[in-house]
Order: structure tokens, then C-alpha cells, then sequence
């Protein structure tokens, strides 16, 4: 026993990485593939729900806004002599409220995680990643059949419909190279073109404009990478 731990520590001593599964992007044929990659796309919809509560919370307006309430009835109640106490919890009940009605605001992003299922994938591709058995990211393209450029024959439109990574494994560079496979897969197919659609599975806006510059700024992050990768990808038809 101790001579195998001692070959085991020795193994990994020449090689930091022996024994972690490969990553392995590919499109999924099977059921269970695809129900782990749409339950993961729900997960990142309904992820969407508690960045919009904190930018409400956090919001400049909205803080300047409970602070002034807050100071008010402090105030008040202070000049009528009610106790710390009554003021602390009636403050409290006020914060709750706010509390409550920010998430009030931001429920529908839940009844759209709800509607990430095989009657939304329809007929679209799935690709995924998997580490060891584990499927770690996914990526939904619908192939659209339309007019080349020539005019002479049909060609395929690539439209990304939904393109996540499970929380603990961004910013690691998983994300983008599920985007390169996807990219690859549209070489593959002579698409001419591919992009993400305009009502992609994380494209709901459920807050008014001044509270989504965080969900804007993934936007042209996720377009402007894969711009880059379609011009970096060999094959990639000639601009008109």
C-alpha cells in the first residue's frame, strides 16, 4: 500500500497533470448529453436573475435612493422618541422590502430558465465539453438553409442560440475553445456565415436599460470573440 502511494506521489511529481481527465469538445448525439447541456444553458438564464438583483442592489441610483428613505425614518421616528429598537427593526423591514421587490423585478428570468427545454432546442445542434464525465460547457447552433452568394446553390447560416460554461470553470478559457470547435463545425458545413442570434438564451433584458451595462458588456464580449475566431479560422470566405 505504502509502496503505491509512493509511486502514485512519484507519478505526479514528473507529471502535475497525470490522472486528470482530457477535456473533449464534440456534438452530442446522445439524450443525456443533451439534457446536460440544456439544463446547464437554464442555469446560466436563471444565473442571469442574481447579477440583475445585485446591479439593482448596487446601482448608485437605487442606493442613493434607499439611503435618503432609510435617513428619513430614522429621522422621523428619532423626533417622535420611539426607541433604537422600533427604529432598527422598522429600518430592517424597509431594507426587506426593497429586497423583495428587487426580486419581484427580476422573476421572469426564472420562467425563461423554465422554457430551456427539447421543444426550445428543436432541431439545433448541440456541442459540449465534457471534463472526465462531466459536461462543463455547452453550445446550441441552429443551421439555417438559405441563398449563397452565388446564388447557384443553398447555403448554411450558423445562429448560436445559446453558448455557457458551468460557474466554477470560467475565465479558465473552456468558453473559448467550445467557441472555436463551433467555429470549426461551421467550416465543416460551408456555412457562410455565423453569429449569435439576436434572441440567443441569454439575450433577455427583463430590467430597464441603465441596470444591464454588465449583461451589455458580455454581449460584445462574447460577439467581438467570435468574430475573432471566424477571422482566424482558415477557410473563412472572403468579405464583399
Amino acid at each position: 500500500m505504502g509502496d503505491q502511494v509512493d509511486a502514485d506521489i512519484a507519478a505526479q511529481a514528473e507529471d502535475p497533470l497525470a490522472g486528470v481527465p482530457e477535456l473533449r469538445s464534440y456534438k452530442a448525439e446522445t439524450d443525456e448529453d443533451k439534457i446536460a447541456a440544456l439544463k446547464l444553458t437554464a442555469d446560466s438564464v436563471a444565473q442571469m436573475r442574481q447579477a440583475a438583483n445585485n446591479a439593482l442592489i448596487w446601482h448608485p441610483l437605487n442606493l442613493a435612493v434607499g439611503v435618503a428613505i432609510l435617513a428619513f425614518v430614522a429621522r422621523y421616528m428619532h423626533e417622535r422618541k420611539h426607541d433604537t429598537y422600533l427604529t432598527g427593526t422598522t429600518c430592517a423591514g424597509i431594507i426587506m422590502a426593497f429586497l423583495a421587490v428587487f426580486r419581484y423585478m427580476t422573476k421572469d428570468y426564472l420562467f425563461q430558465a423554465e422554457s430551456i427545454n427539447f421543444d426550445w432546442l428543436g432541431d439545433a445542434d448541440t456541442m459540449v465539453t465534457k471534463f472526465g464525465d462531466e459536461v462543463i460547457a455547452a453550445a446550441v447552433v441552429d443551421w439555417v438553409s438559405g441563398e449563397g452568394r452565388q446564388k447557384r446553390k443553398k447555403a448554411w447560416r450558423g445562429e448560436i442560440m445559446a453558448w455557457t460554461v458551468r460557474l466554477k470553470y470560467r475565465k479558465k478559457g473552456v468558453g473559448s475553445a467550445l467557441l472555436e470547435e463551433v467555429v470549426r463545425e461551421a467550416r465543416r458545413k460551408g456555412a457562410e456565415t455565423l453569429e449569435f442570434s439576436d434572441d440567443h438564451a441569454n439575450s433577455s433584458r427583463v430590467l430597464p436599460s441603465l441596470y444591464n451595462s454588465a449583461f451589455d458588456k458580455r454581449e460584445r464580449k462574447a460577439r467581438d470573440l467570435l468574430q475573432d475566431l471566424l477571422e482566424a479560422s482558415p477557410g473563412r470566405g472572403k468579405k464583399k
